[in-house]
């Protein structure tokens, strides 16, 4: 017997069958906008209907959470620019969306209606109330004006009068106090003094009186007017005076062990004021000695005994020569360097030490009365400033200047400097005095010999220049320089002279296209030496190893991906390792928009365009500008056309950035003014412009000759050149010039993507009839055609 089944059954089983079938419900999707304004960057995030989202920031990272998954837009997030909203991520499955903001920043977020609008501004300013003026808000009125009319022509005031018929009876007169008139409630243009009853006797008496004193006051000489009060300008700080000699040779006494303890021991007795004397003489004694670490320490140990205002002075004085012994890099708010030398000879000692390091044009003009005075001051620290002074030279390249403290390191530290510091400057004189087709023998052999005493810095780096420079000898190859700088990489780890060791071997790999190699030790010196005292050196060598990789790159064919890699890899780095000027930035991005990456490397124009002032902005902002538009953007490139114009531009750039706004315009559709642009403007590229606008304006005749008149520039038409021309002439009707046309051309498109233009453009046969279907079939090809055309317009 055969069973029924259970309805019920069967149909829920339908029921759950279809419900685990069904797709799940799909995550609502949000739309943003960015901008930046003048003070702070906006961040709105339209979400969907019954979203609550909550913005909270969590040290350096602005974090957006929701309740359930959202599809964030992360794409046009991280193709838009911001200068403090960055490195949008999602996380939590959808639900929430972080981005990277300034530390410390100032962010304040409200809904309004169904958006999100986060606003992120700069940190607070210490000191000052948000809001305040200082802060960026809107200035407070000024003090109100009284205005006061003038009296009117030919009337006399009374008291004037009676002061100059009477002027003791006027002074001695009691004060009276008049009724005020009534108010009129006229206008005041309007208004009229009610007339006064007068006698007519006493009216003629006084009318007389008034004409007499009239004619003594214009006999009399004209009073000189009051000078009208000045405000007080707040007095001007009076300035620090004059920095006095120093006797360092008796800081630092016969006998280091016997002058110490003699400080401390008076030090330890004394009280008061005499006790921050104490100290100073300690601290003056540890700078003759050129014991910098312990200098510090002991500066702070005064700082904190409540010094006088002249001993605060003298610490300071004190300070600034540590700063200058430690080559620091701003030495700007330096008393040596704010001060006038004048005929110092100390002064001159540490203003040339404290500019050294960055600044070595302005540090080496009192540098004969510097080196004069060195000759009196203790070994140790004379020998530390002679160094500084000598690096300074040798980076700067001037012979003379290196030549004269040489000499003098010969002459009083021959001894003090056996180390192979003396053989090293001694090398790299001679390699500055060796012209081209000299020999560098000498050079090579008091490199051997400071490398010869197997210790010190000074002799591994002596090592390091003696490899590099018998590689360019052509007495080493690469293989042989690349293992001889790993064994002394390796055998001296740790010291100074690995960051020299790592550059040179960076560069090495680099040559030798080893590209890889190269990126890891660029970013081993970063990780290793960037936030060390010896960070300044380490930076300094890898800016030598990134030249020598973009040197590599450039010569490499395009389209490979290690601009890509540095770039991603170790772009802070780059940037760290960079000067102001960004001239290795720049060329960073001119690299990764041949390889085609647009995107990184219009990230890095807009910063370098953002940090420049002046031409140097005009100029970064049109590469930008151009980047932006080979990238389809135009929009953005009118944006940074706009912020980064001015006036007093040279008439090369001024006429470059005319252009690039002329094809901004007409790749973003506005033929009119592109072609208003163009006026005035000559040259290939214009003409160029001029014949796509009009083309694009759908003046047909009037492109065929702007395309034909191209060639008359000087400027060699390219294959859109001649097809748009082509294009022209046949939707322009003229059968002869398209004919004409392609006889001439064929050749020229011939291997291009317009290869199949001229047969698409050839007129049907003249016998025979024309049949529906290949009429049908001629409009479908016009129409890809036209397709086609409007595609390849901005593709390469």
């Amino acid at each position: 017997m055969k069973r029924r089944p259970d309805t019920a059954l069967t149909l829920g089983s339908t029921l759950v069958l279809a419900l685990l079938a069904a797709p799940g419900p799909a995550q609502a999707a949000v739309r943003a906008q960015l901008g930046d304004h003048g003070d702070y960057s906006r961040l709105v995030l339209s979400v969907p209907k019954g979203v609550e989202p909550v913005a909270v920031v969590d040290g350096c990272v602005l974090r957006i959470a929701v309740a359930d998954p959202l599809r964030w837009p992360l794409a046009s997030l991280r193709d838009s620019f911001s200068r403090r909203l960055s490195d949008f991520v999602t996380a939590d499955g959808g639900r929430s969306l972080t981005a990277t903001v300034p530390c410390g920043a100032r962010v304040a977020s409200f809904m309004e209606r169904r958006n999100l609008i986060v606003d992120v501004g700069g940190p607070p300013v210490p000191g000052v109330k948000p809001g305040a003026p200082g802060d960026g808000a809107v200035e407070g009125t000024p003090d109100a004006v009284v205005a006061v009319a003038p009296p009117e022509a030919g009337a006399i005031g009374v008291a004037k009068v009676v002061e100059a018929l009477n002027p003791i009876g006027t002074a001695n007169a009691a004060p009276v106090t008049l009724a005020p008139q009534e108010q009129s409630p006229l206008p005041p243009g309007e208004r009229e003094n009610p007339p006064l009853p007068v006698v007519a006797s006493l009216e003629g008496e006084v009318r007389d009186s008034i004409q007499q004193t009239l004619r003594q006051l214009e006999r009399m000489p004209e009073r000189p007017t009051k000078p009208v009060p000045q405000t007080a300008e707040p007095p001007k700080p009076p300035a620090p005076p004059p920095i006095g000699a120093m006797d360092l040779a008796g800081w630092a006494g016969d006998d280091f062990n016997r002058t110490r303890e003699a400080l401390q021991r008076a030090l330890d007795t004394a009280q008061g004021r005499a006790r921050v004397e104490a100290q100073i003489a300690l601290v003056r004694f540890l700078l003759a000695r050129a014991m910098d670490e312990e200098g510090r320490a002991a500066l702070e140990t005064a700082a904190s005994l409540s010094p006088a205002p002249d001993q605060r002075y003298a610490l300071r004085i004190l300070g600034d020569a540590f700063r200058a012994l430690d080559r620091e890099d701003a030495p700007d708010d330096n008393l040596f360097v704010q001060l006038p030398a004048g005929a110092m000879p100390d002064h001159h000692v540490w203003r040339g030490v404290a500019l050294a390091p960055t600044r070595w044009a302005a540090a080496k003009e009192g540098l004969p009365i510097a080196l004069r005075r060195l000759l009196d001051y203790p070994a140790d620290l004379r020998s530390r400033l002679l160094t500084t002074l000598a690096a300074a030279a040798d980076e700067a390249g001037d012979s003379a200047a290196l030549n004269l403290i040489v000499l003098e390191m010969i002459t009083v530290d021959s001894k003090g400097m056996a180390d192979g510091r003396l053989d090293y400057f001694r090398g790299r004189l001679a390699e500055l005095k060796a012209t081209p087709g000299t020999a560098l023998d000498a050079a090579l052999e008091r490199y051997d010999a400071a490398a010869a005493l197997r210790r010190g810095p000074f002799a591994r780096r002596a090592e390091v220049r003696a490899i590099e420079l018998r590689r360019g000898l052509g007495r080493l190859d690469e293989d042989g320089a690349i293992k001889a700088l790993e064994v002394l990489r390796f055998a001296w780890r740790g010291d100074d002279v690995e960051t020299d060791a790592l550059a040179a071997l960076g560069g090495a790999y680099a040559r030798s296209g080893r590209t890889d190699a190269a990126l890891d030790i660029f970013g081993l010196l970063g990780r290793r030496f960037g936030a060390t005292a010896r960070g300044r050196d380490a930076l300094a060598a890898g800016r030598t190893l990134l030249a020598a990789v973009l040197d590599r790159l450039e010569q490499s064919p395009p389209g490979g991906l290690y601009a890509l890699a540095l770039q991603a890899r170790h772009g802070r780095l780059v940037t760290l390792v960079d000067g102001q000027s960004g001239s290795l930035r720049l060329r960073l991005a001119t690299l990764l928009l041949r390889d085609g990456y647009g995107l990184e490397a219009t990230r890095i124009l807009h910063a370098l365009t953002e940090g420049a002032t002046g031409p140097r902005r005009a100029e970064l902002g049109a590469t930008l500008a151009r980047s932006l538009i080979d990238g389809g953007r135009e929009g953005e490139a009118l944006d940074v056309l706009a912020r980064t114009g001015g006036s007093a531009l040279e008439p090369a750039l001024a006429e470059r950035r005319a252009l690039l706004r002329a094809d901004a315009l007409l790749g973003d559709g506005d033929t009119v003014r592109a072609l208003d642009a163009l006026r005035g403007l000559g040259g290939a590229e214009a003409a160029r412009l001029r014949a796509e606008g009009l083309f694009a304006a759908g003046e047909w005749r009037a492109a065929r000759s702007a395309f034909a008149e191209l060639a008359a520039t000087g400027a060699e038409p390219t294959a859109d050149d001649l097809a748009l021309q082509g294009l022209s002439a046949y939707l322009a009707g003229d059968a002869d010039a398209s004919r004409g046309f392609g006889e001439a051309q064929r050749a020229r498109l011939a291997g291009t993507r317009w290869a199949g233009l001229l047969d698409a453009l050839a007129p049907p046969p003249a016998d025979g009839p024309l049949r529906a279907e290949s009429v049908e079939r001629d409009l479908a090809a016009a129409t890809a055609l036209d397709r086609l055309a409007r595609g390849w317009r901005k593709s390469p």
